[in-house]
């Protein structure tokens, strides 16, 4: 009779155990990830400089990137989640492709920042259950790392080349003398 008691407690214990989790996984639902979300990121894009422009307009990489970049800062949770995977292998081939007069450490910093934003949004993306509040920051941190790019690319464009500098000191040089 004790053997009974002590089978059927067991059971009714373990029995309300299942039927926690049970319940539990009912309460959590995904939220789906509207493509007709107005949603979008709140930041800015920035332009790049006409003399960076010029520099860059034979450079289809970086032309592709930018496009997408657009496409990217336009985008609600659903379209961003779609094009992360684009996002991660277009910034890896941008960084593959780099020409020499680019690859420089400030630049290569700023692509590798840029790099690890397009791989988070692209693992996250993965996830099968992700809020599109997740999504949209993992965006918002991609563009923060575009528009860094951009700075650098501009700063790089307006720096004064060596030769030049070193032709202007030596002409402030003789003239002091």
């Amino acid at each position: 009779m004790r053997l009974f008691l002590l089978l059927g407690s067991l059971l009714l214990c373990f029995g309300c155990k299942t039927e926690n989790t049970s319940a539990l996984q009912d309460d959590i639902k995904v939220e789906k990830i509207d493509s007709l979300s107005k949603e979008k990121i709140k930041s800015e894009l920035l332009k790049i400089s006409p003399e960076a422009e010029k520099s860059l307009e034979s450079f289809e990489d970086f032309q592709n990137l930018r496009s997408l970049m657009h496409t990217m800062h336009d985008a609600n949770a659903f379209y961003a989640k779609k094009y992360a995977d684009s996002a991660d292998i277009l910034v890896g081939t941008f960084e593959e492709n780099l020409s020499e007069d680019l690859n420089v450490n400030t630049i290569n910093s700023r692509i590798t920042v840029l790099s690890t934003e397009s791989a988070l949004l692209a693992q996250l993306s993965k996830k099968k259950r992700v809020r599109s509040e997740e999504i949209l920051g993992a965006n918002t941190r991609l563009i923060k790392a575009y528009n860094s790019l951009v700075i650098q690319l501009n700063e790089l464009s307006l720096a004064i080349p060596e030769n030049i500098e070193k032709e202007l000191l030596k002409d402030l040089e003789d003239e002091e003398n």
